[in-house]
Order: C-alpha cells, then structure tokens, then sequence
C-alpha cells in the first residue's frame, strides 16, 4: 500500500517555493473465504475490496513537509445507512507536518500501539488475517471508513520520531471532544533495529475508548537472511478476560516466486476457550504486479478458516 507505483502529480510552481503533489494509490483484492460452523449465513463467501488513498503534500523552503491524507474504499457487506448499501465511503482526513524525522498528525491519525512495525507479520493469506497473536484484544488505529454513530466530534493526534535505529511514537485519541470522560485511549510505541534484530515494544491504556481496559506488545524478530525470518510475540490485557498470546511465527520465500508462511499461539486466560492454541500455515505466489495467495487456520473458538485469493497494489 506505502509503495506508489501510480501516481497523478500535480505541480506547482511559484519562484522559492518547494514544489506541492497530490498521489493517488490504494490496494484491490478478491477471492473465497471460508468459516466453518458461521454465526449465520453461508460458510463460503465471495470476497472483494477495493482501497483508494488520495494523498496531498507540500513542502516549505525550510524543509517542513504538510499534508493530508483522505481514504475511499469499499468492502463487499459494507452498508451507509439504513437504506442505502453497496457504496464506497470517505473516511475522515488525516493532515500531518513532517521534518528532520519529526512526525506529527492531527485528526484521523494512526495510533502509536497500530504502527508497530512486526505487529502484523503472523498474517496470512490474501486478506492478511491472523486467527492467534492480536485477535482477542481491541485497539484503536487509523480508521478506514467513517467514524461510528456519536465520534462527530472525535479527534486523534499522533506523534512520531525516529533517530538512527530507534522509532518512538506516542497518540491520543479522544472519541468526543466537546464532552468531558475518562476513556480517551493512550498509547505508546518504541521500536528498534538492531543487525538482523527488530525489536518492539507497546502499550496502549483505555484501549478502544474502553475505560480501565490496557493492551501491551512485547514483540521480537530476526532475519535469518534476506529470504526467510522467525519472531516472537507476547501480546496481554488488563481486563475483564486477562489473556495473554504467545506467538511464534515464521515466513520464508523460495525459489520461483513461491512463499511459505505459518504461526502457532497459546493463550493464558481467566476465561475458557474451547481451545487454548490457534494455529495456521499458508502460502503466496509472486505474479508480478500481484499476489496469490491463501490460508488455513484454526482459531481459539476452535473454529476453521481459510482463503484463497488475489491481492495486488497500485
């Protein structure tokens, strides 16, 4: 998604000013998901999203970049209101000011806790989903479509710096600013790189907006070689449930395009699961400009999921 490989550039030009551009990228994907035992419904469905990003930024003579970011995209279930369904949707705007490894965003900003940058590496298949690691716990990130019914007023901030092989990230997210509570989330980031090691750490409080509800990451990787790497993951709660994950994952490319992935999580919680591991393996296929790729996993309500299908960005 970070990488732009079609671009509308506007430019500007004005005697000693720097010059300003709007970019347009996103991600598509389609294919088949499959749940056994559903909630309600049919346990395949038919899966497709389409993500726009329209990016806007200038940059001054002193070096200080501004700008904004607005998202359009639509994923087939989507509905807008009670009457109308099927229709792509604005999220709120992100605008930011960036220098000298300083960054700063107000509005729909990402969080600190979100941008860990191993965080999401157990995922798999097409729609990049985990069954283990992060899916028992709730947190705040940059929001996708629009805010939820009564967040009119809602406000985040976030702030990043990086220095060397050190990222630290702090954020705010205050769901009503016209109104005084004690659930704004709060979180914080650090994430450090050292050699073949990558090594993050997270925590975030209130999370979700939830008062007396904390999420923490403790979270490790290393790279084998340019190919194949193996980390490390203990995600936990201060909450009604306690859980804590253990997760140990894996990803490695072979010759011909061909990758391998697969994870394997344990849970320590004051609440029973039917089980107390989850557990997946999948694959992808380089196409050139696009990705197949598909998954099977078993989660900790012991029920079975698995994808098939295409990914590609642009």
């Amino acid at each position: 998604m970070k990488k732009v490989l079609l671009a509308s550039t506007a430019l500007i030009g004005f005697a000693g000013m720097a010059a300003a551009e709007i970019t347009l990228s996103g991600t598509g994907r389609f294919g088949l998901v499959y749940t056994d035992d559903p909630v309600a419904g049919s346990d395949t469905l038919l899966s497709y999203r389409l993500r726009l990003n329209i990016d806007a930024m200038t940059e001054t003579d002193s070096g200080v970049k501004f700008g904004g970011r607005v998202r359009l995209q639509y994923d087939n279930g989507d509905t807008v209101d009670d009457t109308t369904e099927g229709a792509a949707e604005l999220n709120a705007a992100m605008l930011y000011a960036e220098t000298a490894g300083f960054r700063f965003e107000i509005g729909n900003a990402n969080t600190a806790f979100d941008s860990l940058a191993t965080l999401y590496n157990a995922e798999l298949g097409f729609i990049s989903s985990t069954t283990g690691s992060y899916s028992l716990f709730s947190y705040d990130s940059y929001n996708s479509g629009p805010y939820a019914a009564g967040q009119a007023n809602r406000i985040g901030l976030f702030a990043s710096y990086s220095v060397g092989s050190l990222v630290a990230r702090v954020s705010y997210i205050d769901y009503d600013q016209t109104v005084s509570t004690d659930s704004e989330e709060t979180g914080i980031a650090l994430d450090y790189t050292a050699g073949a090691f990558k090594l993050g750490a997270g925590y975030v409080s209130n999370a979700a907006g939830i008062a007396d509800y904390d999420v923490y990451a403790l979270l490790g990787e290393y790279a084998m070689n340019d190919m194949t790497n193996v980390g490390l993951q203990v995600i936990g709660e201060n909450g009604a449930e306690n859980d804590t994950t253990v997760t140990i994952y894996g990803n490695t490319k072979l010759a011909g395009g061909v990758g391998l992935g697969a994870f394997l999580s344990g849970v320590d919680s004051d609440v029973t699961y039917a089980n107390d591991y989850a557990i997946g393996i999948g694959a992808n296929y380089d196409l050139g400009g696009a990705t197949i790729a598909g998954t099977i996993q078993q989660g900790f309500n012991d029920q079975t999921y698995a994808d098939l299908g295409i990914n590609f960005s642009f």
